[in-house]
Protein backbone atom coordinates (compact mmCIF):
# COMPACT_ATOMS: atom_id res chain seq x y z
CA UNK A 1 0.00 0.00 0.00
CA UNK A 2 1.70 3.21 -1.42
CA UNK A 3 2.07 5.80 1.27
CA UNK A 4 1.99 9.69 1.19
CA UNK A 5 4.87 11.18 4.20
CA UNK A 6 4.03 14.95 4.05
CA UNK A 7 5.36 17.61 6.06
CA UNK A 8 3.99 20.66 4.75
CA UNK A 9 3.61 24.52 5.42
CA UNK A 10 2.40 25.06 8.68
CA UNK A 11 -0.66 27.04 8.80
CA UNK A 12 -0.42 28.56 5.18
CA UNK A 13 -3.27 30.45 3.38
CA UNK A 14 -4.59 29.70 0.03
CA UNK A 15 -6.84 30.49 -1.95
CA UNK A 16 -10.39 28.07 -3.00
CA UNK A 17 -10.06 26.74 -6.36
CA UNK A 18 -13.39 26.82 -8.48
CA UNK A 19 -16.35 24.65 -8.07
CA UNK A 20 -13.77 23.34 -5.25
CA UNK A 21 -17.51 21.72 -3.58
CA UNK A 22 -17.71 19.75 -6.35
CA UNK A 23 -14.29 18.41 -6.38
CA UNK A 24 -13.57 14.87 -5.12
CA UNK A 25 -11.18 15.49 -2.48
CA UNK A 26 -13.09 18.25 -0.57
CA UNK A 27 -16.25 15.69 -0.04
CA UNK A 28 -15.54 16.07 3.58
CA UNK A 29 -15.56 19.64 3.15
CA UNK A 30 -13.15 22.47 2.00
CA UNK A 31 -11.20 24.14 4.77
CA UNK A 32 -11.13 27.26 5.18
CA UNK A 33 -8.70 29.92 3.17
CA UNK A 34 -6.95 31.08 6.35
CA UNK A 35 -5.48 27.83 6.84
CA UNK A 36 -4.28 25.23 4.52
CA UNK A 37 -3.73 22.20 6.92
CA UNK A 38 -6.56 20.27 6.41
CA UNK A 39 -6.36 20.94 2.07
CA UNK A 40 -3.24 19.08 2.50
CA UNK A 41 -4.79 16.09 4.28
CA UNK A 42 -7.62 15.60 2.13
CA UNK A 43 -5.67 16.50 -1.09
CA UNK A 44 -3.16 13.23 0.13
CA UNK A 45 -6.10 10.70 1.04
CA UNK A 46 -7.95 11.57 -2.23
CA UNK A 47 -5.27 10.30 -3.78
CA UNK A 48 -3.47 7.43 -1.51
CA UNK A 49 -4.98 5.32 1.14
CA UNK A 50 -2.56 5.31 3.63
CA UNK A 51 -1.05 9.11 4.66
CA UNK A 52 1.45 10.13 7.27
CA UNK A 53 1.38 14.03 8.35
CA UNK A 54 3.85 16.14 10.64
CA UNK A 55 1.35 18.96 11.49
CA UNK A 56 1.62 21.66 14.26
CA UNK A 57 -0.92 20.77 17.45
CA UNK A 58 -3.15 23.45 16.31
CA UNK A 59 -5.06 20.66 14.04
CA UNK A 60 -5.72 18.44 16.96
CA UNK A 61 -8.24 20.95 18.48
CA UNK A 62 -8.96 23.46 16.22
CA UNK A 63 -12.23 25.47 16.34
CA UNK A 64 -12.32 26.79 13.45
CA UNK A 65 -15.87 25.54 12.25
CA UNK A 66 -14.90 24.44 9.11
CA UNK A 67 -11.68 22.39 10.06
CA UNK A 68 -14.27 21.05 13.14
CA UNK A 69 -15.73 19.60 10.46
CA UNK A 70 -13.41 18.16 8.49
CA UNK A 71 -11.43 16.21 11.71
CA UNK A 72 -15.15 15.30 12.40
CA UNK A 73 -15.85 13.04 9.54
CA UNK A 74 -11.97 12.17 9.24
CA UNK A 75 -12.92 10.43 12.42
CA UNK A 76 -16.35 9.38 11.50
CA UNK A 77 -15.34 7.61 8.44
CA UNK A 78 -12.61 5.38 10.43
CA UNK A 79 -9.49 7.41 7.97
CA UNK A 80 -7.74 8.55 10.93
CA UNK A 81 -5.42 5.46 12.48
CA UNK A 82 -3.01 7.64 14.90
CA UNK A 83 -2.04 10.25 16.94
CA UNK A 84 1.22 10.80 17.95
CA UNK A 85 2.31 13.74 20.02
CA UNK A 86 5.64 14.80 19.80
CA UNK A 87 7.92 17.74 22.67
CA UNK A 88 8.09 20.69 21.98
CA UNK A 89 11.58 22.29 20.48
CA UNK A 90 12.31 19.39 17.98
CA UNK A 91 13.20 21.71 15.56
CA UNK A 92 16.55 24.07 15.61
CA UNK A 93 14.28 26.57 13.90
CA UNK A 94 11.34 27.04 15.41
CA UNK A 95 10.24 25.86 19.59
CA UNK A 96 6.04 24.84 18.10
CA UNK A 97 5.09 21.65 19.66
CA UNK A 98 3.91 18.99 16.62
CA UNK A 99 2.13 16.01 16.30
CA UNK A 100 2.16 12.95 13.60
CA UNK A 101 -1.27 12.10 12.43
CA UNK A 102 -1.40 8.45 10.13
CA UNK A 103 -4.48 7.97 8.05
CA UNK A 104 -5.77 4.68 6.91
CA UNK A 105 -8.73 4.86 5.04
CA UNK A 106 -8.36 0.80 4.78
CA UNK A 107 -7.63 0.24 8.78
CA UNK A 108 -8.86 -3.42 10.25
CA UNK A 109 -10.12 -1.65 13.49
CA UNK A 110 -12.77 1.51 14.23
CA UNK A 111 -10.07 2.56 16.75
CA UNK A 112 -7.76 5.20 16.97
CA UNK A 113 -3.98 5.01 18.93
CA UNK A 114 -3.45 7.88 20.89
CA UNK A 115 0.24 8.25 22.13
CA UNK A 116 2.13 10.54 24.05
CA UNK A 117 5.58 10.36 22.47
CA UNK A 118 7.18 13.84 23.89
CA UNK A 119 7.16 11.38 27.23
CA UNK A 120 9.88 9.82 25.69
CA UNK A 121 11.79 12.92 24.56
CA UNK A 122 15.50 13.44 25.97
CA UNK A 123 17.38 16.81 25.67
CA UNK A 124 20.44 16.88 23.62
CA UNK A 125 22.72 20.21 22.78
CA UNK A 126 23.21 20.59 19.44
CA UNK A 127 25.90 23.35 17.67
CA UNK A 128 25.25 25.13 14.95
CA UNK A 129 27.66 28.04 13.22
CA UNK A 130 26.18 31.17 11.53
CA UNK A 131 25.35 30.86 7.68
CA UNK A 132 25.29 34.41 6.47
CA UNK A 133 26.50 37.54 7.63
CA UNK A 134 30.19 38.93 9.06
CA UNK A 135 32.86 36.61 9.85
CA UNK A 136 32.14 37.83 13.56
CA UNK A 137 28.49 35.54 12.75
CA UNK A 138 29.61 33.06 10.77
CA UNK A 139 32.64 32.03 12.97
CA UNK A 140 30.49 32.06 15.88
CA UNK A 141 29.51 28.71 17.35
CA UNK A 142 25.95 28.69 18.71
CA UNK A 143 24.61 25.83 21.11
CA UNK A 144 20.91 25.33 21.13
CA UNK A 145 18.96 23.10 23.58
CA UNK A 146 16.97 20.49 21.49
CA UNK A 147 14.50 17.67 22.45
CA UNK A 148 14.85 14.36 20.91
CA UNK A 149 13.81 10.87 20.35
CA UNK A 150 16.13 8.15 21.09
CA UNK A 151 15.84 4.64 18.62
CA UNK A 152 14.80 3.11 22.13
CA UNK A 153 12.02 5.69 22.00
CA UNK A 154 11.10 5.24 18.52
CA UNK A 155 11.04 1.42 18.37
CA UNK A 156 8.77 1.84 21.32
CA UNK A 157 6.31 3.95 19.52
CA UNK A 158 6.87 1.49 16.51
CA UNK A 159 5.84 -1.21 18.92
CA UNK A 160 2.67 0.78 19.77
CA UNK A 161 1.45 1.16 16.09
CA UNK A 162 1.86 -2.26 15.51
CA UNK A 163 0.21 -3.35 18.62
CA UNK A 164 -1.59 -1.03 19.99
CA UNK A 165 -2.05 -1.20 23.94
CA UNK A 166 -2.62 1.06 27.00
CA UNK A 167 0.07 2.45 28.75
CA UNK A 168 -0.02 4.82 31.69
CA UNK A 169 1.37 8.35 30.70
CA UNK A 170 1.93 7.37 27.46
CA UNK A 171 -0.73 5.73 25.01
CA UNK A 172 -4.51 5.05 25.31
CA UNK A 173 -6.27 2.91 22.71
CA UNK A 174 -9.63 5.27 21.92
CA UNK A 175 -12.82 4.10 20.25
CA UNK A 176 -14.37 6.49 18.21
CA UNK A 177 -17.62 6.87 20.46
CA UNK A 178 -14.87 7.72 23.11
CA UNK A 179 -13.43 10.68 20.83
CA UNK A 180 -16.92 12.03 20.13
CA UNK A 181 -17.51 12.53 23.49
CA UNK A 182 -15.19 14.66 23.55
CA UNK A 183 -16.18 16.88 20.50
CA UNK A 184 -13.15 15.07 18.51
CA UNK A 185 -10.81 17.26 20.17
CA UNK A 186 -7.52 15.13 19.00
CA UNK A 187 -4.91 15.88 22.15
CA UNK A 188 -3.48 12.56 22.97
CA UNK A 189 -3.17 13.43 26.62
CA UNK A 190 -6.56 13.69 26.76
CA UNK A 191 -7.26 10.42 26.61
CA UNK A 192 -4.37 8.94 28.20
CA UNK A 193 -4.43 8.10 31.86
CA UNK A 194 -1.22 9.09 33.71
CA UNK A 195 0.95 7.23 35.71
CA UNK A 196 0.13 7.02 39.45
CA UNK A 197 3.69 7.65 40.98
CA UNK A 198 4.20 7.08 44.87
CA UNK A 199 5.14 10.20 46.30
CA UNK A 200 8.00 9.69 48.89
CA UNK A 201 7.83 11.72 52.05
CA UNK A 202 9.85 12.93 54.85
CA UNK A 203 9.53 11.08 57.63
CA UNK A 204 7.19 12.42 60.91
CA UNK A 205 10.25 13.61 62.80
CA UNK A 206 12.10 15.33 60.11
CA UNK A 207 8.95 17.12 58.89
CA UNK A 208 8.64 18.44 62.18
CA UNK A 209 12.12 19.59 62.73
CA UNK A 210 11.76 21.23 60.05
CA UNK A 211 8.64 22.90 60.70
CA UNK A 212 9.60 23.64 64.25
CA UNK A 213 12.78 25.49 62.85
CA UNK A 214 10.41 27.58 60.76
CA UNK A 215 8.42 28.47 63.65
CA UNK A 216 11.46 29.61 65.41
CA UNK A 217 12.29 31.85 63.12
CA UNK A 218 8.60 33.51 62.51
CA UNK A 219 8.22 33.71 66.31
CA UNK A 220 11.66 35.42 66.85
CA UNK A 221 9.75 38.43 66.85
CA UNK A 222 6.29 38.91 68.61
CA UNK A 223 3.83 41.65 67.70
CA UNK A 224 1.19 43.42 69.28
CA UNK A 225 -0.81 45.61 67.40
CA UNK A 226 -3.91 47.71 67.62
CA UNK A 227 -6.57 46.33 65.39
CA UNK A 228 -7.35 49.28 63.58
CA UNK A 229 -3.97 50.15 62.98
CA UNK A 230 -3.13 46.80 61.57
CA UNK A 231 -6.33 47.14 59.40
CA UNK A 232 -5.31 50.72 57.84
CA UNK A 233 -1.81 48.75 57.50
CA UNK A 234 -2.95 46.08 55.70
CA UNK A 235 -2.37 43.83 58.00
CA UNK A 236 -5.20 41.78 58.28
CA UNK A 237 -5.44 38.87 55.68
CA UNK A 238 -1.16 38.19 56.76
CA UNK A 239 -2.20 38.10 60.35
CA UNK A 240 -4.81 36.11 59.27
CA UNK A 241 -3.02 33.55 57.48
CA UNK A 242 -0.73 33.74 60.53
CA UNK A 243 -3.54 32.87 63.04
CA UNK A 244 -4.27 29.26 61.06
CA UNK A 245 -1.11 28.20 60.52
CA UNK A 246 -1.04 28.37 64.38
CA UNK A 247 -4.82 26.53 64.79
CA UNK A 248 -3.14 24.13 61.84
CA UNK A 249 -0.49 23.08 63.71
CA UNK A 250 -2.73 22.68 67.02
CA UNK A 251 -4.88 20.27 65.08
CA UNK A 252 -1.80 18.80 63.63
CA UNK A 253 -0.17 17.85 67.11
CA UNK A 254 -3.45 16.75 68.37
CA UNK A 255 -3.99 14.16 65.02
CA UNK A 256 0.02 13.22 66.37
CA UNK A 257 0.43 13.08 69.41
CA UNK A 258 0.63 9.20 69.60
CA UNK A 259 3.62 9.92 67.39
CA UNK A 260 5.35 12.20 69.61
CA UNK A 261 5.51 15.00 67.66
CA UNK A 262 5.12 18.34 69.04
CA UNK A 263 4.67 21.23 66.74
CA UNK A 264 4.86 24.91 67.49
CA UNK A 265 1.94 26.84 67.90
CA UNK A 266 2.60 29.68 69.26
CA UNK A 267 0.48 32.77 68.62
CA UNK A 268 3.35 35.27 67.05
CA UNK A 269 0.65 38.39 66.48
CA UNK A 270 -1.44 39.73 69.40
CA UNK A 271 -4.05 42.31 68.49
CA UNK A 272 -5.40 44.97 70.54
CA UNK A 273 -7.61 47.31 71.17
CA UNK A 274 -5.82 49.87 72.90
CA UNK A 275 -3.61 52.04 71.15
CA UNK A 276 -0.78 49.88 71.08
CA UNK A 277 2.32 48.89 68.56
CA UNK A 278 4.96 46.64 70.61
CA UNK A 279 7.52 44.59 68.63
CA UNK A 280 8.95 41.99 71.75
CA UNK A 281 12.12 40.38 70.25
CA UNK A 282 11.71 36.57 71.77
CA UNK A 283 15.02 35.13 70.42
CA UNK A 284 18.15 36.73 71.35
CA UNK A 285 20.65 34.00 71.09
CA UNK A 286 20.43 35.43 67.06
CA UNK A 287 19.43 38.72 66.74
CA UNK A 288 16.15 38.21 63.63
CA UNK A 289 17.19 39.36 60.72
CA UNK A 290 13.95 41.21 60.72
CA UNK A 291 15.04 43.55 63.84
CA UNK A 292 18.34 43.82 61.90
CA UNK A 293 16.55 45.21 58.81
CA UNK A 294 14.41 47.41 60.99
CA UNK A 295 17.65 48.79 63.17
CA UNK A 296 19.18 49.83 59.88
CA UNK A 297 16.12 51.62 58.21
CA UNK A 298 15.72 53.68 61.90
CA UNK A 299 19.29 54.36 61.96
CA UNK A 300 18.91 55.58 58.01
CA UNK A 301 15.76 57.85 58.94
CA UNK A 302 17.37 59.17 62.12
CA UNK A 303 20.43 60.09 60.64
CA UNK A 304 18.31 61.68 57.70
CA UNK A 305 16.06 63.65 60.13
CA UNK A 306 19.32 64.64 62.44
CA UNK A 307 20.78 66.40 59.61
CA UNK A 308 17.84 67.93 58.78
CA UNK A 309 17.06 69.23 62.44
CA UNK A 310 20.88 70.26 62.40
CA UNK A 311 19.81 72.60 59.39
CA UNK A 312 17.04 74.31 61.44
CA UNK A 313 19.45 74.77 64.60
CA UNK A 314 21.74 76.47 62.13
CA UNK A 315 19.25 78.75 61.28
CA UNK A 316 17.68 79.32 64.99
CA UNK A 317 21.04 79.88 65.84
CA UNK A 318 22.23 82.40 63.18
CA UNK A 319 18.25 84.17 63.99
CA UNK A 320 19.60 84.27 67.78
CA UNK A 321 23.13 86.09 67.11
CA UNK A 322 21.78 88.62 64.83
CA UNK A 323 19.11 89.61 67.61
CA UNK A 324 21.82 89.63 70.43
CA UNK A 325 24.28 92.26 68.24
CA UNK A 326 21.41 94.62 67.31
Amino acid sequence: MATTISNPPYNMKWQHPFFAQSQERFLLGVPPESNANYAFILTALSKQDKAVFLLPNGVLSTNNKEEQAIKASLVEKNYLEAVISLPDRMFESTSIPTSLLIFNKKKQTSNILMVNASSLATEEVREQRGQVGSKSHTNRVYKKKVNVLSNDAINKVMSLLDKPADEPGLSKVASIETIKGQDYILTPNRYIEMKKETVQHSSLEKLAEQLNRVSAEKGAVKLTINKKMASDLGLMPLIKLLQEGAQTSKELNEQFKDDGIALSDESIVTLTNSKTFKIEVKKWDKLPAIVVMFAQMWKQLMITCNNEENRYLMELKDIMLERYFE
